[in-house]
Order: C-alpha cells, then structure tokens, then sequence
C-alpha cells in the first residue's frame, strides 16, 4: 500500500539531483527498517550523493551484480527508490515513519517522531533511527560532523534547532517536520491509498 501526499503547507522541502520528487514519503516501519539494514542503507546513501548508475552502484559496493539488482527491486517496491531513464533515484527529500496500531474496530496511524530518513546535500541521506543517548555525543569522534550536518539540514528545510546535541536535534527536526508540516498537511488535504490488486 501506498500513500501519496501532495505538499502545499508547511515544511520548504529543498530538491536534490539525486530525488525524484522534492516531497515528503512516509513509509511503514516494515519497508523503512528494511532499508536502513547495513548494505541496504549504503546503497540509498550512493544513491542519495547521486550515484545513479546501476554499474557504479555495483563498482563501489564492490558487491556482487545479482544482489546490487535484488536489493535495488526491493527498494523500490518498499518506496525508498524510483527507476528513470536507466538510473535509480531516491523516491522523496524527506521519508517519514508509521506504525499502524489495531484498537478494537479502529486502526491507528501513528506517525513516529524517532525514525526518518533526510536527504542533504553534504551528509547524503542521513538516517535517524530511534533515540540515541545525547550523552554519547560529546564523546562521539563524530561530534562536528553532526553538529554540521544537522545545521545545514535544518537550514536548508527552514527550521530553526534549539537542541545543544545532535542526537536531541535530529529528533527535534523529525518531530518539527511531523508537528509543524505534516499536521498541517493532513488537516488541509487528502490520501490517496494506492491498492495494487493484481491487475
């Protein structure tokens, strides 16, 4: 299943050689796990620097043809990828998580604030994926290397980070994105659920 969302309010999403669209994509927790697996989230990030070429993909992960293929299919089919003229691009600027919750008669859609994907032009595609301690970050060898990325995301989106660590920041920025943009999105459009059934 697919949703599609027309962006008209909110979130200024930046365009990237590398992406498609400039939209936002929000994808199951299945198909976003999936993707940030190790060899996986190396490729989207190829991808994302804008390797597009199915070739050179293969070249730089130094992996075997079949499974560079086998990997690349099944990014599209989980929404991360779209292939044009030959090359693979990202599918959005911004990927988004939901969790689909049963509550008796109702299903509940619930917009995660702790996973996500951003593309940037000097990180790539940077993955948040669930909360990490800020205690770590002062430590971390990687400590400006975020603090940077996180500023020239946030830059680019238009959003204004109040948090001091790069960990708080990242998932300040995902809970902007959902609070301020998609909220309002929601509130003012409409999905469309794309059902494929086998014709």
């Amino acid at each position: 299943m697919l949703m599609s969302i027309k962006v008209r309010v909110g979130i200024r999403v930046p365009k990237f050689p590398s992406v498609i669209s400039g939209g936002i994509r929000i994808l199951s927790e299945y198909n976003f796990d999936f993707g940030v697996q190790l060899d996986r989230a190396k490729l989207l990030k190829l991808i994302a620097f804008g390797v597009a070429s199915p070739t050179e993909l293969v070249r730089r992960l130094n992996m075997p043809r079949a499974k560079v293929f086998r990997y690349l299919n099944a990014l599209i089919k989980r929404g991360w990828l779209v292939r044009k003229d030959g090359g693979y691009y990202l599918a959005a600027t911004i990927f988004l998580v939901y969790r689909v919750r049963e509550f008796g008669d109702y299903a509940v859609l619930e917009v995660l604030n702790d996973k996500g994907a951003i593309v940037d032009q000097k990180a790539g595609l940077v993955i948040i994926n669930g909360k990490e301690s800020p205690k770590a970050c002062p430590r971390c060898p990687l400590l400006q290397e975020c603090t940077n990325n996180i500023r020239s995301i946030s830059k680019s989106l238009g959003i204004t980070i109040t948090s001091i660590t790069p960990a708080d920041a990242y998932l300040e920025l995902i809970s902007t994105i959902i609070n301020e943009g998609l909220v309002k999105i929601l509130l003012n459009d409409y999905i469309d659920l794309h059902v494929n059934n086998g014709l």
